[in-house]
């Protein structure tokens, strides 16, 4: 039985050690390093850092390239800064009003002149007599998309209205 209590003490001793507060243990092993390192002795000891034997020399080379060449200046009244690149107009295609005996003469023009910028009241009732009469009517060149969005747009009215893009080179 006394050896079990004796493993108990020392158990029980180790545990309160560590546990205790950390000051103590701290100052126990300043102590230790104090008095061991000739460092950090209050007698001054220690060695200084020993100086290299060789001795390095750094030079810095440092050059200058100046540019031959200088920009033109250019005059702001210089015709050479607006220069005219050569643009290609956009084909041009043909809209066409197809003739259908089924529509109304109001629906149609009210439709025109909504959907076609460039169409009055005027030309639109021009437009359905020429139409109704000859079974189609021209009504302008404009670039493909905007031919194709008046076209689809009249062909979505209700009641539909039957609309031509044909290329102007044919």
């Amino acid at each position: 039985m006394a050896p079990l209590q004796m493993l108990l003490c020392t158990i029980g001793i180790t545990a309160a050690a560590a546990f205790s507060p950390a000051h103590h243990i701290q100052h126990h092993a300043q102590q230790r390093t104090h008095s061991l390192s000739p460092l950090c002795s209050d007698k001054g000891g220690g060695s200084a850092i020993a100086a290299p034997k060789t001795k390095t020399v750094t030079t810095t080379v440092t050059t200058q390239k100046q540019k031959q060449e200088q920009k033109k200046k250019f005059k702001p009244s210089d015709p050479d800064l607006f220069k005219q690149e050569d643009f290609e107009d956009a084909p041009m295609f043909r809209l066409f009003l197809i003739g259908d005996e089924s529509y109304e003469q109001e629906h149609v023009v009210t439709r025109l002149v909504e959907i076609v910028e460039d169409c009055s009241e005027d030309n639109a009732a021009d437009y359905f007599k020429a139409a109704y009469q000859g079974g189609e009517a021209f009504m302008g060149k404009y670039p493909r998309e905007i031919a194709e969005t008046y076209a689809e747009q009249l062909t979505r009215s209700e009641p539909i209205i039957y609309m031509d893009v044909r290329d102007d080179k044919d």
